[in-house]
Order: C-alpha cells, then structure tokens, then sequence
C-alpha cells in the first residue's frame, strides 16, 4: 500500500501543478468583446495581429517563426496585419494585401521585417518598393496590377473591418479562438507572450477532451 500512498502524492503534486499553471483572466489574457468565429472549424485558432512598422512585431518575428514551425496539427495560426485607416500605414496595409493575394505573405514576412529594420528601407514609397521585390524574385507586374488595382480598396475595407471587429488597439496581440487575447509577461520580453498562448491553446484543447 507504500506505492499506491506515493502514486497518491504525485498525482496531487501533478494535478496541483497543472492547476497553478491555467492561464488566469486578467493576468495571461483578457476576453474579447464578442467573440469570433474561427475559420476552420475543429482547430484551435491563433491569430497574430501586427504592423510591419512595429518594432515589437520586428522583435519577436523570430520567436514566432520558430513557435509555429512546430505548432502541432490541431492548431491553425493566421497572421494578419492592421489597418488601423489613418495615412501613414497605407502603404504597408497595401503591401500586405497583395502579398497576401499572391500567396506570399508567409513566405516574404521575414524578409520584409529585415528590409524595414535592418536595411532601413522605405516600403512605403512604390519605386523602392517594386526595386526591392525584383530582389526577392516577385513577379512585379503582377504585384502592381493588384496592389493599384480596383479591388485594393475593398480589400482595405474589409481588412479595416477585421481590425475593428478583433478590437486590435495595439500590436503583435495575439488572439487564441476567436475569444482570448494572451497577454506578455512583465518585463519577460515581447516573446513572452507566447508563453501563456501555448497556455490558452491547451486550455481549449483539454475542453475540447482532445490529445495533442
């Protein structure tokens, strides 16, 4: 009966520590407003709201790279840029619309977070913008058509919409299901943040009675 007495205190140990580890409201995350919908049914969603001008967004860009190069299959993670509507951001909305159109936006995050900050480039002026895509083997005439294209306005439309519907009011935020926006960790860094995301993810996932 020893064994079975220690089997006892470990399992209590283990539960305890599981239960000290839930995500706390208001401290790893606050609630949407109203909640959204996912867009695909029966995965947990994570979306990544950010700015290509963000400091914040450029700083933890490599820690979100290498989190979700290994986020397991149940998960379904969506970046997606504001469009807060004033002026100066315009040009960085459009750009991620086209990318986003061309299939592109994935696989360019990186290097356009690398043009902003380390290179210093103005992406936002169109002729440093198409000289910079021949770099990066972008179909530049099909990327202009789009990009001055009638349907852009319409796409920033309903981008702004988005914004406005996640109640994004600043950036990288994080939204896990259509309901819980994780928040960092005081003075831990901007990465930090991903910390009580992988929490909220197996939250859902314990509700939802599936493994990993």
């Amino acid at each position: 009966m020893r064994w079975l007495s220690k089997v006892m205190v470990m399992l209590g140990l283990l539960l305890a520590g599981l239960a000290q580890a839930a995500p706390q409201q208001g401290k790893d995350y606050t609630l949407l407003a109203k909640p959204m919908p996912v867009a695909v049914p029966g995965k947990i969603e994570v979306i990544e709201f950010y700015w290509y001008g963000c400091p914040h967004c450029n700083a933890i860009e490599p820690f979100v790279e290498a989190w979700s190069a290994k986020l397991p299959k149940d998960v379904n993670f969506r970046r997606i840029h504001i469009n807060w509507e004033d002026s100066s951001r315009q040009g960085h909305v459009k750009l991620f619309l086209t990318l986003q159109a061309m299939g592109l936006d994935t696989k360019l995050q990186p290097a356009v977070f690398k043009a902003i900050f380390q290179d210093k480039l103005e992406l936002r002026r169109e002729e440093v913008l198409y000289s910079w895509l021949k770099t990066q083997g972008v179909d530049v005439e099909k990327f202009k058509g789009i990009y001055n294209g009638f349907s852009m306005g319409v796409m920033q439309t309903n981008l702004a919409k988005l914004t406005r519907d996640y109640g994004v009011d600043g950036v990288p935020r994080f939204i896990v299901n259509g309901r819980y926006v994780a928040r960092g960790i005081e003075g831990a860094g901007e990465e930090s943040v991903l910390k009580n995301v992988d929490a909220l993810i197996a939250m859902e996932r314990s509700k939802s009675g599936k493994a990993k």
